[in-house]
């Protein structure tokens, strides 16, 4: 299956090529899509926001080595809510690279 130029473009900024572009298309694809074959992300939704926490956590630890708990949780909180996330998958152009159906 070919990408889109969206989707070609949200590569470039990335500045990562998918071995497996289909990969990238069932990520890309929202159950609202009329498919016939429907893929449920929801349990890679589930791992990804944990996957995202780890690798946010990890940085936050380097970036400061002597932080506390206390200091950090609160810096991983910002980095992950669902507001920081949309600004950044803005400044990425993920929306434009998304399948989904015209009820959404």
């Amino acid at each position: 299956m070919k990408l889109t130029k969206h989707q070609k473009l949200l590569c470039d900024n990335l500045n990562y090529t998918f071995q497996q572009k289909q990969f990238l298309i069932d990520a890309l694809t929202h159950s609202s899509l009329n498919n016939s074959i429907k893929v449920d992300n929801q349990r890679l939704e589930f791992l990804g926001d944990r996957v995202l926490a780890l690798v946010i956590s990890e940085a936050l630890l380097e970036a400061d080595a002597s932080a506390r708990e206390g200091q950090l949780a609160p810096r991983l909180n910002v980095l992950v809510k669902k507001e920081t996330c949309a600004e950044i998958a803005l400044e990425i152009g993920l929306g434009a690279s998304l399948l989904i159906g015209k009820s959404e």
